[in-house]
């Protein structure tokens, strides 16, 4: 069970692999973080461990790992962990390092050094491979962004550094600032991200561009990073060696020793490849490599093809990485969007193989990450609900995998990571253009959840993606408007062109995604998104019973639910004591959770009402005992009976809205869950057998149709055509009701036969 499980990935072996895991543990059981151990067999397997959260206890409750073991070609592998009393001294033998200079912060981790300097982003200068010092002293020249007509660059100015982590096996530094026009002043905020590793000669690197000038909209004409090294002066000097590899199934590599090679990726590549990963975890490589006599570098941009357009060139004076190519169409960038991208740079010595390259650009892709056992979760379970069953159907599982899976594939540089709607777009909801859900229902949590319960890989890749795109383009870098400024916009034309309202507004996918990686901007995400969400409960109409519909406070408090069991602040907790108060009021003043729809009417709406009660229930997990623990039991199953006997058709099956209009059949995942929550306070199997009448009725077609790929008028490629949010509107509701379910015999006939 306290094991780290590597599935068999690469061919080739990976010694001294850098690898990083986080694992949860009870409270109570990991007192301090150098006394988890990793061994492979009996040898100790050095980590660098950080503590990500802690229990009310002051035990750890998130640990963050980083190691480097050998890893075999074409076998899986598994290493144990274990919590001991005397740590031994592990024996490394290599490590990072950075030292602070007047220049800026030096790294070295062994046979490579540099200097990420503190007066622009280059990103690094001073580069020394094996003793060597490579080229002129600053052959990057930081990252130009054009738009409007107008150049802003990266490479001068003062930047901000901060150390993320030291070491000794990995070491990130943090780099903040502006870019900076030709007269020196700022304009566009950039965030960067450098990461080192013990031993290697690589390192990875991050550029955000961050929109939060006053301008409602810029056209983004361009953005490239540059090399161009000065190479040592000879009386015959050979000319540069200089290559491109770039594939989706095998990577084909084209080199040169004196005519420019250049290679691009834009919408006419990405509709006609007949790529068959799922994209979340794979599609292809996209490098570059320049070499003279000194030595050389191999530039890889990570999922070039998902976040198109992309482009290089490699001539004898350098590389122009084009991470929005110009002469590509302008692209829309609006207030408060930002966008990362990700690269590696591999030194090397002249003689490098191109193939070691291509297996490390290949690495950099798709880079091992090892799993934790199903069982390991569900006794060191850190979201407190019951999310690891003991059983459900192997069917059921089937059905998750194709609705994870199958919802409509977006591939752009702004789009990579979230889905269009059909049902949204064809409601004329984005006036004649696609509607993005922006992950709606929080499809970052309920991947991290299926992954801790399956292990799956993909499942993680989709989970982290999906929060990449949240923190670059859906969530409100900058908002004059308090209400919208450091928000999660709703599902929109162009993501980003709605507002922010509570029931579209998520903090547990952030969350998981900081406990998974450790980007601490994840953390600072959830957290503004709660304030966000603060500011919005303020208004009186938000603390007024029956003044607005019923999910917006369910989402809100779902949210700050979220938050307290990720941070334990109490702050939280006291703000959904508050809204579970107000709640109370609005069904002891109506009888009903009744909210405003028509101009004359307030029906009761299954969905919302359901989904509001799996919020009430989630507020027990933060106080399950007490008068208030009490009120709130009574006031699900209250809420619950009386949906039952006004929202259930003449064939015992849930309709949309209680309006004779609107009472169409349509059995609701989140009523499912509204009824589990139900048996588990009165006991009453009734319930469970009320929703498994729901659940038989249930289409289990996903409902997304394969069509030919299209471009939009967003500038993205649709791969499918279907609903968005099909995984994570369902996903929770569907486990906790079969979790309840399938011991007492409820979903037998549901199993597969043999």
């Amino acid at each position: 069970m306290n094991t780290l499980n590597f599935e068999k990935i690469s061919r080739f072996d990976r010694d001294a692999e850098p690898v990083s895991v986080s694992i949860p543990f009870a409270a109570g059981t990991l007192e301090a973080p150098e006394r988890l151990i990793i061994r492979d067999d009996d040898a100790l397997v050095p980590s660098q461990n950080r503590v990500l959260a802690a229990w009310p206890d002051g035990s750890i409750k998130w640990l963050l790992l980083h190691l480097q073991p050998d890893l075999p070609g074409n076998r899986d592998k598994i290493l144990s962990f274990d919590i001991v009393e005397d740590v031994p001294t592990p024996d490394l033998p290599a490590q990072v390092s950075i030292e602070e200079t007047p220049f800026g912060l030096g790294v070295d981790t062994g046979p490579l050094s540099f200097l990420v300097p503190n007066e622009g982003f280059l990103p690094l200068r001073d580069v020394v491979l094996e003793g060597v010092s490579l080229w002129n002293s600053s052959p990057f020249s930081g990252f130009e962004l054009g738009f409007d007509g107008q150049r802003v660059t990266t490479a001068t100015g003062p930047v901000t550094l901060a150390v993320e982590e030291a070491g000794p096996l990995r070491a990130v530094i943090l780099v903040e600032g502006q870019h900076r026009k030709a007269d020196g002043s700022g304009y566009l905020d950039f965030r960067g991200r450098i990461t080192a590793y013990a031993g290697k000669p690589y390192v990875q690197v991050e550029h955000q561009f961050i929109h939060k000038e006053d301008a409602p909209e810029l056209a983004l004409d361009s953005l490239a990073l540059a090399f161009a090294p000065v190479t040592a002066e000879s009386d015959a000097p050979a000319p540069p060696h200089l290559a491109l590899g770039q594939g989706y199934y095998r990577t084909t590599i084209l080199e040169s020793d004196a005519e420019p090679l250049e290679m691009g990726i834009d919408t006419e590549t990405i509709l006609y490849q007949a790529n068959e990963h799922f994209i979340d975890s794979f599609y292809g490589d996209f490098w570059v490599d320049w070499r003279d006599a000194q030595g050389g570098v191999t530039l890889s941009v990570f999922q070039a093809h998902q976040n198109f357009p992309k482009a290089l060139r490699v001539t004898q004076e350098g590389i122009v990485c084009g991470l929005y190519p110009e002469g590509e169409e302008p692209a829309p960038l609006l207030q408060g969007m930002a966008k990362t991208h990700r690269l590696q740079l591999l030194f090397h010595g002249p003689d490098a193989p191109l193939e070691e390259s291509s297996v490390r650009s290949l690495q950099f892709q798709l880079p091992d990450r090892p799993s934790v056992s199903r069982a390991w979760f569900r006794d060191n379970n850190p979201w407190l609900e019951v999310f690891f069953p003991e059983q459900v159907p192997d069917r059921l599982i089937s059905f998750l995998n194709r609705l994870h899976d199958g919802r409509p594939k977006a591939l752009g540089m702004f789009h990579f990571g979230d889905a269009p709607d059909a049902g949204y777009t064809n409601q004329g909801r984005g006036q004649g253009h696609s509607v993005f859900v922006n992950n709606e229902y929080d499809r970052p949590h309920a991947c991290a959840l299926y992954y801790a319960l399956t292990g799956q890989r993909r499942v993680l890749d989709s989970g982290l993606v999906s929060a990449r795109h949240w923190l670059d383009v859906d969530f409100c870098h900058y908002s004059p408007d308090p209400l919208i400024d450091g928000g999660l916009k709703i599902h929109t034309r162009y993501h980003v062109t709605g507002g922010v309202t509570p029931s579209h507004e998520w903090t547990e996918g952030f969350l998981d995604y900081y406990f998974l990686t450790g980007r601490t901007e994840a953390l600072a995400a959830a957290r503004s998104v709660a304030e966000n969400i603060l500011r919005h409960l303020a208004r009186p109409h938000m603390q007024t019973p029956g003044a607005t519909s019923v999910r917006e406070g369910g989402w809100a408090l779902r949210a700050l639910v979220g938050m307290w069991i990720g941070t334990g602040e109490e702050r939280w907790r006291e703000e959904a004591r508050r809204l579970v108060g107000m709640y109370l009021d609005w069904f002891d003043e109506y009888g009903a959770l009744l909210a405003p729809y028509t101009s004359h009417t307030m029906p009761r709406v299954t969905f919302m009402i359901s989904l509001t009660v799996n919020s009430f229930a989630r507020y027990l997990l933060i106080e399950p005992q007490g008068e208030l623990a009490e009120r709130v039991k009574q006031l699900i199953v209250g809420t619950v009976d009386d949906m039952l006997a006004h929202c259930m058709g003449p064939d015992g099956i849930a309709y949309y809205k209680e309006l004779p209009s609107l009472r169409r059949t349509s059995p609701t995942y989140h009523l499912l869950e509204a009824l589990t929550h139900t048996f588990r306070i009165t006991g009453d199997e009734r319930y469970l057998e009320i929703a498994t009448r729901q659940f038989a009725a249930m289409d289990q077609d996903t409902g997304v149709r394969r069509r030919p790929k299209y471009a939009d008028d967003s500038g993205a490629v649709i791969d499918g055509e279907g609903g968005g949010r099909i995984f994570a509107d369902k996903y929770t509701s569907i486990l906790l009701y079969a979790g309840a379910a399938t011991p007492l015999s409820l979903l037998d006939w549901y199993e597969y036969p043999y």
